[in-house]
C-alpha cells in the first residue's frame, strides 16, 4: 500500500552534515586543515526531532540557522539517537559507547508495569577497555575545553574543565505568563519576556565569549541548548508565529494505527516514560484530547513550534559569532539533539520508545576542506559515532572503547553504504534501521516492520506480511546479534 505523508520525511536536495565513527579506512586528513589542530563545537539541542526546515519534519517549522548551518555543510538525513532518553543518550554519545556498553538504558529505573523481567540496567556486553567521555579525551591532547548548558543531565562532563555554565533555565513564575493558560503538564506558555531575560539566550552569551577568549591551544566547545524540552514557555512572540486556528497536526491514518501493533508495542504508545497514567488510566496524548480535544492538541503542537523557533533563533546568535575564528583555526562545527520526540503520531507524546519519530535527529557537520556545501547523505547512523568522527577531524587518536564508527568515510564518498544503525529502549528492546527499513523487536519476542520508501509515517506493521518474511528474519537476526555481541 502506497501512502503520502503530509510532512516529516527527509527530502533528499536537502543540505546536512552528520558525524559517526571511527575511521573504516583511515581517510588521512593530513594538508587538509591549514592549522595543526582545528576548534571543535559541539551543539547539542534538549528533545528536537526533525521538524527543521532542513529535515522538512513540518511544514510550518521556522528554523533558518540550523537550516543556513545545514546549507553550509553536509545533512545526515537518516540520522538516529542510540536511546530515546535524555539520561542514556547522552551518556551513550558522550562515551562513544552504546547503551548496552554503559548500562544505562532509562532516565529512571522504575519498571514500566507491561515490561518483563528484562534488566533496567546494568552493562550487557563484556566492555573490556574503561570509557572516557569526549571532554576528558580531548583535554588530554592540549586542548583548551569548555562546556555549557545541558550536555550531561544536569552535571559537569569533566572537572578539569577550563570553563562550565549549568543548564541555564528561563524565569517561569506566574508573573510572567501573559496568560492562564496552562499545558497537560501545568507549564504555562507565552511569557512577557525578552530574549536576554531567557536561558538559551544565556548558554548563547556564555558560549560567544568563550569563543572569543583567546587561547594559545585549540579549543573544543560543547554548548547544550534546553530548548525545546519542557517545561515550554517562551517569550510571546514565539508563540505569536504560531496561531492555534493555523496549527498543523502530524498526519494520522483513516483507521486505527494500533490494529496492527502487539500488545506490548500498544502499551508503550500509550505510556509516557516511567510515569504513572493520569487519572482515569490515560496516556498523555489521550488526555491532551480529553482536555480540549483537536483544539488542545493544536496548542501543544503550536507551543512545540514556538520553543523550536526559539531556540534556533539563540543558535543563530552563536553561529553568527562562529563565523569568525579569532584562533585563525579551521572551525568544526556539529549540531544534532539527543533525541526525537512524539506529538501524536502513534497516538503517543514526548520520547520513550523506539519508532522512528522518537529517534530521528539533526544531524549537521561543517568541517572546512572536507564536507562540501549543500549534501546530503541518508545513510543510518547515530549519535554513537559523534565521539570517533570528532576524534579524526581533530587529527587525534580515537580511544580504544570508543564502539561508533566515524562518518569521515561517508562524508568522502557519497556511494558508500552503511546499512544498519541500532538503537534500544532497554537491552531487550532493540530497533534496526537501514536505508529504508525500520524493524523492532520487543523483548517478549513481538516485531514491527515498516518500509518507509512507501509507509514514511509508519502506519503499516509488515511483520506478518509472508512477502517480508526474508526481510524481517534478516533484521530480527542482526538484533539479536547486536544484544548478544
Amino acid at each position: 500500500m502506497k501512502v503520502t505523508k503530509s510532512f516529516g520525511i527527509v527530502s533528499t536536495f536537502l543540505v546536512t552534515i552528520s558525524l559517526l565513527g571511527c575511521g573504516e579506512d583511515g581517510f588521512d586528513l593530513s594538508g587538509i586543515f591549514t592549522s595543526e589542530k582545528p576548534d571543535v563545537v559541539l551543539i547539542v539541542v534538549d528533545d528536537l526531532n526533525d521538524w527543521v526546515g532542513s529535515l522538512n519534519g513540518h511544514p510550518q517549522s521556522l528554523t533558518p540557522n540550523m537550516d543556513s548551518l545545514a546549507g553550509q555543510g553536509m545533512l545526515f538525513t537518516n540520522a538516529h539517537a542510540n536511546a530515546p532518553q535524555c539520561y542514556p543518550s547522552r551518556q551513550s554519545f558522550l562515551s562513544g559507547r552504546y547503551p548496552k556498553s554503559t548500562g544505562i538504558y532509562f532516565n529512571q529505573t522504575i519498571r514500566p508495569p507491561f515490561f518483563g523481567t528484562q534488566p533496567m540496567e546494568g552493562k550487557t556486553s563484556n566492555s573490556e577497555h574503561e570509557a572516557i567521555f569526549i571532554h576528558r579525551h580531548f583535554l588530554n591532547n592540549d586542548y583548551r575545553v569548555v562546556s555549557g548548558g545541558k550536555i550531561t543531565n544536569f552535571s559537569r562532563p569533566d572537572p578539569d574543565l577550563d570553563s562550565y555554565l549549568p543548564v541555564q533555565m528561563s524565569p517561569s513564575e506566574d508573573s510572567t505568563f501573559t496568560n492562564d493558560r496552562r499545558n497537560l503538564w501545568g507549564d504555562g506558555g507565552p511569557q512577557a519576556l525578552k530574549d536576554e531575560e531567557t536561558g538559551d539566550f544565556k548558554v548563547a552569551e556564555w558560549a560567544i565569549n568563550e569563543w572569543n577568549t583567546p587561547s594559545d591551544k585549540p579549543l573544543f566547545m560543547s554548548v547544550g541548548f534546553y530548548r525545546p524540552h519542557r517545561p515550554q514557555n517562551v517569550p510571546e512572540k514565539y508563540f505569536d508565529r504560531f496561531p492555534t486556528e493555523e496549527t498543523t497536526l502530524p498526519a494520522l491514518p483513516d483507521g486505527d494505527d494500533w490494529e496492527d501493533m502487539p500488545p506490548y508495542a500498544r502499551a508503550l504508545a500509550r505510556s509516557h516514560a516511567h510515569k504513572e497514567f493520569h487519572e482515569g488510566g490515560f496516556s498523555d496524548h489521550e488526555k491532551i484530547l480529553k482536555m480540549g480535544g483537536e483544539e488542545e492538541w493544536k496548542y501543544m503542537v503550536g507551543a512545540y513550534l514556538a520553543n523550536v523557533n526559539y531556540v534556533d533563533a539563540q543558535i543563530g546568535l552563536l553561529l553568527e559569532a562562529l563565523s569568525e575564528n579569532p584562533r585563525d583555526r579551521e572551525t568544526v562545527i556539529v549540531l544534532t539533539s539527543d533525541h526525537g520526540w512524539n506529538l501524536g503520531e502513534k497516538n503517543h507524546w514526548a520520547k520513550a520508545a523506539i519508532w522512528y519519530n522518537t529517534t530521528h535527529v539533526p544531524f549537521i557537520v561543517v568541517a572546512p576542506g572536507i564536507t562540501t556545501a549543500g549534501t546530503s547523505n541518508g545513510q543510518p547512523i547515530s549519535l554513537v559515532d559523534i565521539y570517533p568522527t570528532l576524534t579524526e577531524l581533530a587529527g587525534l587518536e580515537t580511544p580504544v572503547h570508543v564502539e561508533g564508527r566515524s562518518l569521515i568515510p561517508l562524508i568522502e564518498d557519497a556511494d558508500r553504504k552503511r546499512p544498519y544503525a541500532f538503537l534500544s529502549y532497554g537491552p531487550e528492546n532493540t530497533a534496526v534501521q537501514t536505508e529504508s527499513m525500520r524493524y523492532i523487536r520487543y523483548e517478549d519476542g513481538s516485531e514491527e516492520l515498516y518500509d518507509h520508501a512507501d509507509d514514511p509515517n509508519e502506519w503499516t506493521n509488515l511483520a506478518g506480511h509472508n512477502e517480508y518474511r526474508r526481510i524481517k528474519e534478516s533484521l530480527k537476526a542482526k538484533a539479536l546479534q547486536f544484544q548478544s555481541e
